[in-house]
């Protein structure tokens, strides 16, 4: 099995020492399909998912984990987990969000990725990011907005573009999440989202064919 990404033992290091400050906070959810980004990571299938977010001061740090789909011969495990650090620093009227993001796959044969992002949040609910990867050279700015709505009902809306660097192609995404939380029954929440993408392969060049992709993902998730 490969190693795991070497910024991802800073980033343990961080959400480590960050534990001792502060309590963590613990998700998990169940959805019928793993889309990142418009691409799905479990080839259409369900997954279950789980991760820890710990708080101090301006910095914060995390780990989250999914089942994936495993490409056929590879060693390993179908688990991609997630570690993440950053520091939202505070200005007067302004912020500026930054951060390192390890994406790290368990088995032998799916490329890890790191990516950095900056970000700010200009209005209530309105967040700007930008995230770069290093090694697949790709770009993704995003504009995500959430809004509370009546009778416990939250929207969650997202538009995104990848780029990269030595592709002709690109592709705009769009995802949609109504949820409601239920106090009632443990404080889960149940959600249903719309999950657009224009091009299925958005690294490819002008020849291949563009294939715009559009899923519904209902899913249930629990914050402890």
């Amino acid at each position: 099995m490969k190693r795991i990404t070497l910024l991802a033992v800073p980033a343990f290091l961080a959400l480590s020492s960050a534990a001792y400050a502060a309590k963590p906070d613990y998700n998990a959810a169940f959805v019928s399909n793993y889309l990142f980004r418009g691409l799905t990571q479990t080839d259409d299938g369900p997954a279950l998912q789980g991760g820890a977010d710990v708080k101090e001061g301006n910095a914060y740090a995390g780990a989250w984990f999914s089942n994936v789909e495993k490409p056929d011969g590879a060693e390993g495990l179908p688990v991609e987990m997630d570690v993440y650090f950053g520091y939202n620093n505070q200005f007067d009227g302004f912020n500026l969000d930054m951060g390192v993001i390890t994406y790290n796959y368990l088995n032998d044969a799916t490329g890890d990725e790191t990516e950095f992002k900056l970000g700010t949040s200009p209005a209530k609910g309105l967040d700007i990011n930008v995230y770069r990867g290093v090694k697949n050279k790709t770009w993704y700015p995003e504009v995500t907005f959430e809004k509370f709505l009546p009778q416990r009902l939250y929207l969650d809306i997202a538009v995104g573009l990848w780029m990269q660097d030595d592709a002709d192609d690109k592709a705009l995404t769009a995802r949609a999440e109504l949820a409601r939380d239920f106090p009632e029954f443990h404080s889960i929440d149940l959600f249903v989202a719309a999950d657009f993408i224009s091009d299925e392969t958005p690294f490819g060049d002008d020849n291949d064919k563009d294939d715009s992709d559009l899923n519904v993902v209902i899913g249930i998730r629990k914050n402890f």
